[in-house]
């Protein structure tokens, strides 16, 4: 299950309306703890939870229903993460999205221009390393072709291509 389809409801379904996460029945609950085998330790002193503190389950939590408030900052995360700051794998939300959607969420202005033009920089480079990326040839053994002075032949891709 994705983070989008926890927040809200049939997100993936194109005929049916899209709502935000419901409350849980205690039979669910206990039917998700069954399911989950993940704890969490943690590892140092975190805040007033001393080292090595286990925690079992998160799951109770669903018994209350989340507020707008707090959707808001998942719907952040969400876009942050597909579409200001894309990173693989998509389905991941990555800790870098977290803390801006939060203060998007609470009327906090941040700017996002940085990591819009990173994200672009990021994707000229890999299109420029896929262009211009030398291979060398090899038969059909998969062994390397030298010329004959010895040098590996390679096979260097044409990066002229039509602008439209």
């Amino acid at each position: 299950m994705s983070w989008a389809s926890y927040l809200f409801h049939d997100i993936n379904e194109k005929s049916s309306r899209v709502t935000s996460l419901a409350p849980c029945t205690d039979e669910e609950i206990v039917e998700r703890i069954s399911a989950s085998t993940s704890s969490y330790t943690t590892e140092s002193k975190k805040d007033n939870f001393k080292p090595n503190m286990v925690f079992e389950s998160f799951h109770h939590q669903a018994r209350i229903p989340i507020s707008d408030r707090a959707l808001l900052p998942g719907f952040l995360m969400l876009w942050l993460k597909h579409c200001t700051v894309p990173t693989l794998p998509h389905e991941v939300i990555v800790t870098n999205v977290v803390y801006p959607a939060v203060l998007l969420g609470h009327e906090k202005s941040i700017s996002l221009l940085p990591a819009i033009v990173a994200g672009i920089q990021s994707g000229l480079w890999v299109l420029i390393k896929s262009l211009c990326q030398v291979e060398a040839v090899v038969d059909s053994q998969g062994r390397q072709i030298v010329d004959s002075e010895g040098r590996p032949e390679v096979k260097t891709p044409n990066s002229r291509f039509e602008l439209l």
